[in-house]
């Protein structure tokens, strides 16, 4: 669906060098912004239509620890956008070998009046042609 690569930096490490899961859940979010930016989307755009994103639940499994300036890639493999957001990202070292796995829930989020909103009719339409007119 959307890949890119990282390297692991100091700021997504513990003591013992070990990549911690809230790095892996920012650079799933990173993607998510990459993807909507890809498909017209920008956080300006966003900010213009008074939409933001909330972070809600989200599953993570790690198969294999990802260490300080160990290159790796995230590809997003799932992404359903609706009144909520549904992504599932994989992490992958320089063998290919899937190290971790995250699936977020992400919502729409109206900051003037600060609250979570459903999605708006054009993001629908936009990515679900088929769904609501």
């Amino acid at each position: 669906m959307i890949c890119k690569n990282y390297v692991v930096a100091g700021e997504d490490v513990n003591d013992n060098m070990v990549m911690e899961s809230t790095a892996y859940i920012s650079y799933t979010l990173r993607l998510l912004y990459h993807f909507l930016f890809a498909n017209g989307f920008s956080k300006e755009k966003l900010n213009a239509l008074h939409l933001g994103l909330q972070e809600a639940n989200h599953v993570f499994v790690c198969h294999k620890n990802l260490m300080f300036t160990e290159h790796f890639f995230v590809e997003m493999k799932h992404c359903y956008i609706d009144d909520k957001i549904n992504i599932k990202s994989c992490f992958f070292n320089a063998k290919n070998e899937c190290c971790a796995e995250v699936t977020k829930e992400v919502e729409w989020f109206d900051p003037i009046r600060r609250e979570v909103i459903a999605a708006p009719k054009q993001i629908l339409q936009h990515f679900n042609p088929t769904s609501r007119a």
